[in-house]
């Protein structure tokens, strides 16, 4: 399940910006172990975490195998384990769920009830979800939940992999329960009763599972998954994936997948690929419990609902940690999530002073001043440093090249915006249009004749016509003279 955290207001009153504040709460205990793709901070003694590193590890390499996840994917997965359900119980969404999956601005985050082995398998669930989200798949809710479902209970035997094994209690709300109609169940959005109550949850996940059972193993249907990822991907809930991929409708789908289950065919099977994962290669995290802190904060910071309690917690880590840009970035992107505007830049501000280089925040900061019609040097060279940390950011670089037309650096707003190989419908015209404008000015009229009859053909009204016309005479007209003194 993909939640975002909640938190328990903080008994603390913080008031400035970059300036001194209170403590937060102290963390202590907090240990941390990672391999190249995954970091387990946790709060509980005895061990655990290296033996959940080994299960993901594995799954990392089925998914790899299985042409599920890209072998380019470096975006690292932090699992953070507390040690009691007390201290779970301030971010869990709900009181069942043992681990949910939160993916922000900072990078993606298991969070857990604990290490015990219990509950590894909803770990493999959300991890899944990881997969899916950095898939770039746009998947319904009922789909991306089977999936990882269906996928939670993966294992591993020598150089073989055992799926489709039912997620613990699955089966027993099948067998008990009535069936959800299944035009209902592909509905279930997340305000939907089905995703927020439990009762109602169990039926969800469990018919959700069963049918991805079915796509996944029948070997009717198993070789036109992925085909029908992709066909589903991103569709309108009229829209209808199933016919074209399997010739049969949702309800023929759903009756048999429901006939499976009770004829005690959804069964696990053992796919024989050779991912032996070898040694498990780990090591000690540096500093585990102040990367624990932010990785709370930020994970915090991400829900809509706990808007105070997160700016109170990142305020205080602004002061714990004064020459951590982290923390003021956060704040900023949290104030401009929520329209603030002017508080979020005193935060990028703050962070940028503190030598933060993140793309996204340099841009931010100019974009703000340029807006209100501010120093457009000042802005132009937060946006140079945007773009050393992002060379093909395309806002910083669309915002750089008119701010550079705009002071008259011709030179360096032709560069940046010649380096636009695919501007959006909505800026073509203008870009093509400025482009050809700077190109005259510095005497290449040939190119800049190339891009005002671009811009001619792509104006979508009588004024950019008109424009488009004009400045293509003033550059045909400096051609000709060109001529003349050859």
């Amino acid at each position: 399940m993909r939640f975002a955290t909640s938190f328990a207001a903080l008994a603390f009153l913080v008031v400035g910006l970059c300036l001194a504040s209170p403590m937060s709460p102290a963390m202590s205990g907090w240990t941390g172990q990672a391999t190249a793709h995954f970091a387990i901070f946790t709060a509980q003694h005895g061990g655990g975490g290296r033996e959940l590193l080994e299960r993901l590890e594995m799954a990392r390499l089925f998914f790899e195998k299985t042409g599920w996840a890209s072998r380019d994917l470096k975006q690292p997965l932090s699992i953070l384990a507390f040690n009691s359900e007390k201290e779970f119980d301030a971010y869990r969404p709900i009181s069942s769920a043992f681990a949910f999956y939160q993916h922000t601005r900072e990078g993606d985050f298991v969070l857990m009830r604990s290490l015990e082995p219990e509950h590894y398998s909803a770990v493999v669930h959300e991890y899944t979800h990881f997969i899916v989200e950095h898939s770039g798949l746009k998947l319904p809710i009922w789909l991306n939940e089977g999936l990882a479902d269906f996928y939670s209970t993966l294992e591993s035997r020598q150089a073989q992999a055992i799926v489709g094994g039912a997620p613990a209690g699955r089966e027993e709300t099948l067998r008990h329960n009535d069936w959800m109609d299944w035009q209902a169940l592909t509905a279930v959005d997340h305000d939907s009763p089905y995703y927020r109550q439990l009762d109602r949850m169990r039926i969800f996940y469990s018919q959700s599972w069963a049918l991805v059972h079915l796509l996944a193993l029948n070997t009717a249907y198993e070789d036109k998954l992925h085909g029908f990822l992709t066909a589903i991907s991103g569709s309108s809930p009229a829209a209808d994936p199933w016919s074209p991929t399997y010739h049969k409708t949702l309800h023929d789908l759903g009756s048999e997948a429901e006939q499976d289950f009770r004829a005690n065919r959804l069964k696990s099977q053992v796919v024989d690929l050779d991912i032996r994962p070898g040694a498990l290669q780990s090591a000690e995290v540096a500093d585990p419990i102040k990367q624990t802190e932010f990785a709370l904060a930020d994970a915090q910071a991400a829900n809509p609902s706990a808007l105070e309690d997160a700016k109170l917690r990142l305020e205080m880590l602004t002061v714990k940690y004064p020459d951590d840009p982290r923390a003021e970035e956060s704040l900023g992107f949290l104030m401009w999530r929520v329209g603030r505007k002017s508080e979020a830049e005193q935060h990028f501000a703050c962070a940028v002073k503190n030598r933060s280089q993140d793309p996204e925040v340099l841009f931010l900061l100019a974009h703000i001043e340029l807006a209100r019609g501010g120093s457009s040097d000042e802005a132009i060279d937060l946006l140079q440093r945007s773009l050393l940390g992002n060379p093909t950011y395309y806002n910083a670089l669309l915002e750089l090249g008119f701010a550079a037309a705009k002071r008259e650096k011709f030179e360096l707003a032709a560069d940046t915006l010649g380096k636009i190989t695919e501007p959006r419908a909505e800026h073509a015209f203008q870009i093509s249009y400025t482009l050809a404008y700077c190109l005259s000015e510095l005497h290449q009229n040939n190119r800049a004749r190339a891009s005002a009859e671009q811009s001619r053909k792509i104006a979508s009204n009588p004024n950019d016509k008109q424009q488009a016309a004009e400045l293509l005479a003033y550059i045909q007209q400096g051609l000709k003279q060109e001529d003349t003194t050859k």
